[in-house]
């Protein structure tokens, strides 16, 4: 009796979550209907989407996905040289902190800082020659 009991609720279950996944896409299916019409009404207030830094390519979709994808890559390495520009101050201001007391030395807190300096610089020529090549 209890073994009929438990398929009883499971078929209940899973009846109940067809019906409800049957409504869910009833309602997609009718907002996509209805959507279809007013696409044109809705879209007259947005902004026009920004043409990418290379330029615009009218009717060059492969062209204006590859411009997109270079904007991208650029914020994407911009990204990671502010992210290494956030650790070399981290790092100097950790030897800073060590100086203060009394751990380091006024030379290791230079050192530090003339690597981060160098090492930003040879980030930003990097950035500025991926730029280019691509």
């Amino acid at each position: 009796m209890q073994r009929v009991n438990i398929l009883i609720t499971a078929y209940q279950g899973i009846q109940a979550r067809w019906r409800a996944s049957r409504q869910h896409l009833w309602l997609h299916v009718t907002g996509l209907v209805l959507g279809a019409g007013t696409s044109g009404a809705l879209a007259q207030g947005l902004p026009t989407t920004a043409p990418p830094s290379r330029g615009s390519t009218d009717g060059d979709y492969i062209g204006l996905m590859q411009d997109y994808a270079f904007d991208i890559g650029v914020f994407i390495g911009l990204a990671l040289a502010t992210l290494a520009m956030i650790v070399v101050v981290k790092n100097t201001l950790g030897a800073y902190s060590e100086v203060q007391d009394g751990k380091g030395t006024w030379g290791q807190l230079g050192i530090n800082f003339g690597a981060g300096v160098l090492l930003l610089v040879f980030i930003v020529f990097l950035l500025t020659e991926a730029a280019t090549i691509l």
